[in-house]
């Protein structure tokens, strides 16, 4: 799954350097206004950026930028500004259909923006919550978006799972992988990182195994688990040994 971006920048707007050089993370915000589009907040920020400006909005028609990630914007105080962080509000609805739709697309967003750098996904380091921000420098007051996503049924850990799912997703769609693995928990995962590095490619956990991931992998291995979906092999024990036995039975070194 993909979006296009549109890029739809406010002018004049300041070019001012991250502390690294490059962004370090991406902050997710949400805009506390139900009913707000992405064209009508990118038109009132134009008017009003020197207070305060992000990269993206996102609603459920669009993800539109509005500011060059490659310089900071003035979104979560001068900390996370500077360090610095992509930053993306999600505009917000009452309407379940129009939230899932934009939802979709800002966690889609959010792993790409980390995905275009390399960042990996880390809860609370390069994937941060406003609410993450205002608790670790205490230069801000907002809690965003936890509140609203709750308001919808999700929760943070929700998202660090959505985000860390597209990501996954994007990492296999780009090396265009012959074979993926899967481990069920944590048990699992010495195992099948030895598995992946025997046919050198990456492991994923079940849980984030979307079925556009698990369509794009021609063959695909399951560690652990009492189950498997549709086309994985399991490779499955009763105990960790025996599932390390189910492994190197399928490698054929017993």
């Amino acid at each position: 799954m993909s979006y296009t971006i549109v890029q739809n920048f406010i002018p004049r707007l300041p070019k001012e350097a991250y502390d690294a050089g490059n962004y370090v993370g991406v902050i997710a915000h949400s805009t506390a206004n139900n009913g707000d589009s992405a064209e009508g907040e990118r038109n009132y920020e134009s008017t009003t950026w020197q207070n305060a400006f992000v990269h993206f909005f996102v609603d459920d028609l669009k993800i539109e930028q509005v500011a060059d990630t490659d310089y900071l914007c003035y979104g979560a105080g001068h900390t996370a500004n500077h360090m610095g962080y992509a930053q993306v509000e999600l505009c917000q609805t009452t309407d379940a259909t129009k939230f899932a739709k934009a939802y979709a697309m800002y966690t889609w967003l959010l792993a790409k923006l980390l995905y275009n750098r390399k960042l990996s996904v880390v809860d609370g380091v390069t994937l941060m919550s406003h609410a993450h921000v205002s608790a670790k420098w205490k230069e801000t007051d907002h809690t965003d978006p936890i509140d609203y996503l709750a308001s919808h049924g999700k929760t943070w850990a929700n998202l660090v799972a959505d985000v860390t799912a597209s990501y996954n997703e994007m990492e296999v769609n780009d090396l265009k992988l012959q074979t993926l693995i899967l481990y069920s928990g944590d048990a699992d995962l010495q195992i099948a990182a030895d598995l992946a590095q025997h046919f050198s490619c990456p492991i994923v956990q079940a849980v984030y195994a979307t079925a556009d991931l698990l369509s794009s992998v021609t063959t695909k291995y399951q560690v652990g688990g009492s189950s498997a979906p549709a086309g994985v092999t399991l490779l499955a024990g009763a105990d960790r040994f025996a599932t390390m036995k189910a492994v190197l039975k399928s490698l054929g070194e017993i």
